[in-house]
């Protein structure tokens, strides 16, 4: 079985089928349940391209980001990358579907996450998120025109 570059500690507790342990109750996605190792499996997030600095600003298009989403439950929204781990890059994330745009916390480790999970999941919807910052996907990612879908 694959477990995708994850970092030891990240294997052993979604292999054991543990939940991260937070106040649902005061961020935006609410509670948020996590997938078991064996449930994983690779994606892709799409970025758009309204980023500052940008080669492909203004073009029809986005850039396609390998990404496995380590979220399997959230009754609030789609649960899908809420929570993620980007296996080419080795960071964890989380990705905004409706706005196309990657938040990587560069400085995170699995320990980091679990010890206070909430700013982690809410932080696509946190604008005073400082966690994260905007993933860069060029040039390492290509630029790909039209829509995924």
């Amino acid at each position: 079985m694959s477990t995708f570059k994850l970092p030891d500690d990240a294997v052993e507790f979604l292999r054991a089928g543990r939940q991260l342990t937070y106040d649902h109750r005061r961020i935006e996605a609410g509670e948020v349940k996590l997938k078991r190792l064996d449930e994983l499996s690779q994606g892709e997030v799409w970025i758009g391209t309204n980023m500052e600095g940008d080669p492909n600003a203004g073009r029809d298009g986005y850039y396609a980001v390998p990404a496995v989403s380590l979220t399997r439950e959230c009754k609030a929204y789609g649960p899908e990358f809420i929570l993620l781990w980007l296996p080419q890059d080795q960071l964890f994330g989380a990705w905004d579907c409706d706005h196309w745009v990657l938040t990587v916390f560069r400085e995170a480790s699995w320990s980091d996450i679990v010890a206070n999970p909430a700013p982690y999941i809410n932080a696509q919807w946190d604008c005073e998120d400082t966690l994260g910052i905007k993933f860069v996907p060029w040039p390492k990612y290509k630029f790909k025109k039209g829509m995924p879908f």
